[in-house]
């Protein structure tokens, strides 16, 4: 009986761990975004900096948007890897998934970083 009620809570624990307290898998925050100044100097004076953003969840994600904190660049970012959707938000990996402890990467260059916040994405349906 013991040996049953063991079993039992780490299941659920197991549960919850991939499904949170609110009953989804992964949310925004399965999603790591950090910003890394690389210290090269290109052109005009920016400064340039790569962008990792980090998938948590121990399920591929797909739609991962970014709230892109008034994003700008004076390089061109591959916008299959990173682009403008929609009212501030930015599309990361052209909407297709990202597996689970998989990293998109992008390089942008201005005279500051900008801070991006993951604002959506949609968690694999079969996991």
């Amino acid at each position: 009986m013991a040996t049953d009620l063991k079993l039992l809570v780490i299941a659920l624990f197991f549960s919850v761990s991939l499904r949170g307290a609110n009953g989804e898998r992964c949310g925004t925050s399965s999603i790591q975004v950090q910003t890394i100044n690389t210290g090269v100097i290109v052109s005009g004076g920016d400064t340039m900096f790569e962008v990792e953003v980090k998938n948590l969840c121990p399920c591929s994600v797909r739609n991962v948007h970014l709230n892109g904190g008034g994003f700008a660049t004076t390089v061109a970012v591959d916008p299959t890897v990173f682009r403008a959707d929609d009212g501030g938000m930015y599309l990361v990996n052209d909407g297709e998934p990202i597996s689970s402890m998989g990293v998109v990467t992008f390089r942008y260059t201005w005279d500051h970083f900008f801070q991006m916040t993951p604002s959506s994405l949609e968690v694999d349906e079969q996991c």
